[in-house]
């Protein structure tokens, strides 16, 4: 697959897991009973998560901006070429962590750490359409 359709692929999904996002929270909170809303929930922020991830390389990519060997290393790069802010480096810098504990530790998820994901989701959406506008800005050169 060539990088644009990897790239268009990537903002695709982002787009269509962000839609299933906000059908599954447009029923309001999450109730402690409510498992199947939590697991799917979850999912959903695993999957943006990883895609947002996956965005910010491609970005490097593009860019020529170096090789991350880790996740918080993207940030760090696209802090460093001035894509992104240092509130939005910290944040999705702390994502690491929730999405490590998605993927390695789902056994001892709680709802808390769902929120402490659910409260930045602005932060997410404002990084990916940062990353959105990057990718357009290297394609115009």
């Amino acid at each position: 697959m060539d990088l644009q359709t990897r790239v268009l692929t990537i903002i695709s999904d982002i787009d269509r897991f962000f839609r299933d996002y906000e059908k599954i929270t447009s029923e309001g909170a999450i109730q402690d009973a409510d498992t199947t809303r939590f697991h799917a929930i979850s999912m959903v922020l695993f999957t943006i998560l990883n895609l947002s991830f996956e965005l910010g390389e491609e970005v490097i990519g593009y860019r020529h901006a170096g090789l991350p060997s880790t996740y918080r290393d993207i940030f760090r790069i696209l802090w460093e070429e001035k894509l992104i802010d240092e509130n939005i480096r910290e944040k999705m810098s702390h994502m690491v962590y929730y999405r490590n504990r998605l993927a390695h530790q789902y056994a001892g998820l709680n709802r808390e750490d769902i929120d402490a994901i659910i409260s930045n989701i602005d932060v997410i959406k404002n990084y990916i359409q940062k990353m959105k506008v990057a990718l357009k800005e290297v394609s115009s050169c």
